[in-house]
């Protein structure tokens, strides 16, 4: 049954009111719960591209030279961004029990926080230099950036519950 001309207009009306109002939904929510998203956002696609890194060099995933470059410079770039504004006070697990796992510590010692995610962006950049050097190469800076990640989440992360 073909759709007539006034059910159309109907549906672009509903569906630009829709898209006019999004943005205004999006900023009404809390910030702090906005910034728990993102930065949860950042640490899923920080993994999209750690995780073949990781395959390879477990050897779960078949080592491929130039996958595994391209995977590391993808992190390395994702390294670089500037993750402090996404520790905003009033985010921790304190505040926010059931949306993150981010504990008070970061807050109480902002310098140790930053100092380990510096250790961990010098561990991306090694994993940079390595990725193409073969399978036993690209494991041992796979096996220093994983040691730099829970230098991160160890003292910083709740466990999971």
């Amino acid at each position: 049954m073909p759709i007539s001309k006034s059910a159309k207009i109907c549906s672009t009306v509903v569906l630009c009111s829709g898209l006019m109002f999004e943005p205004t939904i999006v900023l009404s929510q809390d910030a702090g719960e906005q910034a728990i998203a993102t930065r949860q956002g950042y640490m899923k696609l920080v993994l999209w591209e750690a995780g073949p890194l990781f395959g390879m060099a477990k050897g779960d995933l078949a080592y491929d030279a130039e996958a595994a470059k391209q995977h590391a410079a993808k992190l390395k770039t994702i390294s670089q961004y500037p993750v402090g504004g996404l520790f905003t006070a009033g985010t921790s697990n304190a505040d926010h029990p059931e949306k993150t796992r981010a504990l008070p510590k970061i807050w109480e010692n902002m310098d140790g926080f930053g100092k380990a995610f510096t250790d961990w962006q010098a561990a991306v950049a090694g994993v940079g230099d390595a990725a193409g050097n073969g399978q036993p190469a690209l494991a041992e800076a796979v096996a220093e950036m994983g040691k730099s990640c829970g230098g991160c989440h160890k003292p910083f992360r709740a466990p999971k519950s």
